[in-house]
């Protein structure tokens, strides 16, 4: 890095700071219901610091020459103003959509980064949660108001904390922000990537010792077998299925009676789903059932809180107990 790069990212973090102050700024007006102006005036600022950033954005992205890439540039467009809406739509069933739109923007980023669990997950978790969402939005938020009484629901439609949301969004922004250009913390991240990364591929072999039908799977592939062939492993001198001679790693397969020696790759290391989901469940096997039980007594409690009471007369109460009516109903066909 040149003597210029460090200045070079302090003033383009000055200028991305400055552009999130004005965008913020922007967000405030255009939360306050009511004032034309007021919320045209944010739309004015909003719209100058979203695209100040977006012109910043990609001159990072671009390393200062050449073409952007346009996925990452895509999502994340996609992603700021769906959140825009979220906040600033009126209606709380569209705000929910444009949350939607945000959640698969994110995921898109996420698969983009080679974090295809967390994309998937992220999906597959908010969708569920979503559905709850939904739930309270019909049922609750979209009451009808009571006649004559014109302030029915309004902390429904009115923003209650606005400007204190806007400030801690900022200052969360400020702090990623000044992690992310400051040049001796991008130092700091070289150096710790080249550790970090020695330490996950060791931690990628520990993970693969301990899938032993992912190994199955590679030996029939190597050794051209039957996926039903019945693969057996020798252990090693620590009872360890991979083995390490040198700077190979290999199993020792028996099959029909032979033992064939398969060397292994890093090409046959697990992805990063695998990983997720082999930590998940022999590390916190109960927090994957704490948390199934949590949605489901949520989604329970959606439907109570949801349901519409229902005021039943005293005829209808001993109905249902079993007595008799006290009211007597006339017949059909009798004359009144």
């Amino acid at each position: 890095m040149d003597q210029s790069a460090p200045s070079d990212l302090l003033s383009s973090s000055t200028v991305m700071l400055g552009l999130v102050a004005l965008a913020s700024a922007g967000l405030v007006l255009l939360m306050r219901p009511g004032a034309r102006s007021l919320r045209l005036a944010g739309s004015v600022l909003g719209l100058a610091g979203v695209a100040g950033l977006f012109v910043e954005v990609l001159k990072l992205a671009s390393g200062g020459g050449g073409i952007p890439p346009i996925l990452p540039v895509l999502f994340g467009v996609t992603a700021i103003a769906g959140a825009a809406r979220v906040m600033t739509h009126p209606r709380p069933v569209f705000a929910a959509v444009y949350f939607i739109l945000v959640v698969v923007a994110s995921a898109g980023l996420f698969l983009l980064l080679g974090a295809d669990f967390m994309a998937f997950a992220l999906i597959i978790v908010y969708a569920g949660a979503i559905l709850v969402t939904y739930m309270f939005v019909l049922m609750l938020a979209q009451q009808s108001p009571v006649e004559g009484d014109a302030t029915a629901n309004w902390y429904d439609r009115v923003p209650r904390e606005a400007v204190s949301c806007v400030i801690i969004g900022f200052v969360m922004v400020a702090t990623l922000a000044q992690v992310l250009f400051n040049p001796n913390e991008e130092a700091r991240r070289v150096a710790s990537s080249v550790q970090g990364e020695a330490q996950t591929q060791a931690q990628l072999w520990e993970t693969l010792a301990g899938m032993p039908k992912q190994l199955k799977v590679i030996t029939r592939e190597r050794l051209q077998l039957a996926k039903d062939a019945p693969v057996q492993f020798v252990a090693g001198e620590r009872s360890a299925l991979i083995q390490i001679e040198g700077d190979t790693r290999f199993v020792v397969a028996t099959v029909d009676g032979k033992d064939h020696r398969v060397m292994l790759t890093n090409t046959d290391l697990p992805v990063n789903a695998q990983v997720v989901g082999a930590t998940l469940v022999n590390d916190f096997p109960a927090s994957i059932e704490v948390a199934g039980v949590i949605l489901t007594m949520a989604l329970f409690g959606a439907v109570v809180l949801a349901r519409k009471q229902v005021e039943l007369g005293e005829d209808e109460r001993r109905e249902l107990a079993g007595l008799s009516r006290l009211s007597v109903e006339p017949d059909s066909g009798a004359s009144r």
